[in-house]
């Protein structure tokens, strides 16, 4: 699970994302772009606003020709084509080819849940309106408004994307709101694989400054990773607690064996068994009924998670198998967890039980 988060987040969401420490915006020129640019490890680099705004879609009632209009928000971005490139939204799209348009007729391109919330087609009548700044309340336009085209729709795995994004090339978003200093609010940074972001951060910090904040994809997305690595260590505290359930078993096992035998400890005396001997018969055979219990645990356990990887049988949504990893740490984790509580019980136990006999 925690993989399948790691690949939702990392796909939309770029490698490295930079914002003004201090104001909410940044001018294009107080940055160093050939520099950013010629920082090792870094695939691409865009830069882009981002707002809220309003889409707005005249929906045609057949039965009453008229139309009913539906409203909903949007988060923004106002970016340049490169952001194409860093969020790989070739790879993540559906219909036509996703293009943000010439700059005399600007596209938008919109998420796939936010499309269907509007009711609309991709080629339905569009309007954005993004909220003025520094106007008084009693304003008669609080909003700037145009016509909204739409080239394509977004269709990533995490679902927030698809519900609430809207890009739209920055040119048109500038000349919409009358902005000539050229303003930015992020720069986007796409890594190479392979590269440590830990060590591209702090390439990218070094170069921009105190008066940036710079964050990888797993420090914006923190809760949830932090969320995920709780759960994991939840569930492998669960694990460990069927763990000890299951060693009843082992108890009752060992219990019966000796109480089945217990007749023949006199014989087994005669015959010049002694009571550690017999301890050792016991508790080896403890080992034994738990060597074969984690060898058999193991081989169906793994054969049912081959099975859901090849097959996907189960499912937690709709088109997405539940996912499978296997990973040589959590094997190692469980067969000491279980050999350890089965020397224990199995010590335990056989201690307990020769303690208590008199017949040798």
């Amino acid at each position: 699970m925690e993989d399948l988060i790691d690949q939702i987040y990392s796909e939309f969401d770029p490698s490295i994302v930079v914002r003004s420490a201090n104001e909410k915006s940044f001018l294009d020129k107080e940055v160093n772009w050939e520099a950013l640019n010629a920082i090792k490890g870094v695939s691409f680099v865009a830069s882009g606003v981002e707002e809220l705004a309003v889409i707005e879609y005249n929906r045609p009632v057949a039965s009453e020709k008229s139309f009913r209009v539906k409203r909903t928000n949007a988060k923004l971005y106002a970016i340049d084509s490169s952001f194409l490139k860093v969020i790989a939204l070739s790879k993540h799209f559906k219909g036509p080819n996703p293009t943000l348009g010439e700059p005399s007729s600007p596209q938008g391109i919109i998420g796939i849940s936010l499309l269907q919330k509007l009711e609309a087609p991709l080629d339905g009548d569009f309007k954005m309106f993004l909220p003025k700044k520094n106007i008084s309340v009693r304003s008669n336009q609080p909003f700037f408004s145009r016509r909204l085209e739409l080239s394509s729709v977004l269709f990533y795995r995490n679902k927030e994307v698809n519900q609430e994004t809207l890009l739209w090339p920055i040119e048109a978003y500038r000349k919409l709101i009358g902005d000539t200093n050229k303003t930015l609010t992020h720069i986007y940074l796409s890594a190479k694989p392979g590269v440590d972001l830990g060590e591209l951060k702090a390439g990218v910090s070094s170069l921009l400054g105190s008066s940036f904040e710079v964050k990888t994809y797993q420090e914006k997305n923190a809760l949830i990773f932090k969320t995920s690595k709780s759960e994991k260590a939840i569930l492998t505290l669960i694990l460990i607690f069927v763990f000890i359930l299951a060693s009843f078993n082992l108890v009752s096992s060992l219990t019966m064996l000796y109480l089945e035998k217990k007749e023949n400890f006199l014989a087994f005396k005669s015959m010049g068994l002694s009571k550690q001997s017999l301890f050792h018969v016991f508790f080896f055979q403890g080992m034994l009924i738990s060597f074969f219990g984690i060898c058999i645990g193991i081989i169906v356990g793994y054969l049912i998670c081959l099975i859901q990887l090849n097959f996907g049988l189960l499912h937690i949504a709709p088109g997405q198998q539940y996912p499978i990893g296997f990973s040589i740490i959590d094997l190692f984790t469980i067969i000491a967890s279980v050999s350890i509580l089965s020397i224990l019980f199995s010590f335990v136990t056989v201690k307990l039980l020769l303690r208590k006999s008199d017949e040798i």
